[in-house]
């Protein structure tokens, strides 16, 4: 519970200019990312994966939408942003629109343990930094 407290209170405050800037001058990301994924990370795996239009790409831990969102506005893929905490939502939904992915992009409120999705119904599945 102790984590699900600490990222209530980091999405409070997600889109801050300077945690922004800040983000933005050591990552190359202006997402919002609770972790540590730089962009070339995010590009080598959605390029390993191959992903494409067709594709549905599951993001566990999605947080505020990275690399997910970043992922499906690269490759024109749909993302299922999977994440516990219902605050990251709101920044997770702009962010979506601002990429221009929110046709293909679903939020979805729920924790890995019990993903509320059937199997073999996803093409890929992504994290970074989830395990904390």
């Amino acid at each position: 519970m102790r984590n699900v407290e600490r990222f209530r209170d980091r999405y409070a405050v997600s889109g801050d200019p300077a945690l922004l800037a800040a983000e933005f001058d050591a990552l190359g990301t202006d997402y919002s990312a609770n972790g540590y994924t730089t962009p070339l990370q995010a590009e080598e795996i959605g390029d390993w994966l191959a992903l494409g239009e067709e594709d549905l790409l599951l993001d566990v831990g999605a947080g505020c939408g990275w690399p997910g969102l970043y992922l499906a506005k690269r490759h024109g893929c749909a993302v299922i942003s999977l994440e516990p905490v219902p605050e990251g939502m709101p920044a997770l939904r702009a962010r979506a629109s601002v990429d221009g992915c929110g046709e293909q992009a679903w939020p979805v409120v729920a924790d890995a343990v019990a993903i509320p999705l059937r199997p073999k119904s996803v093409d890929a599945i992504v994290h970074a930094d989830v395990l904390c």
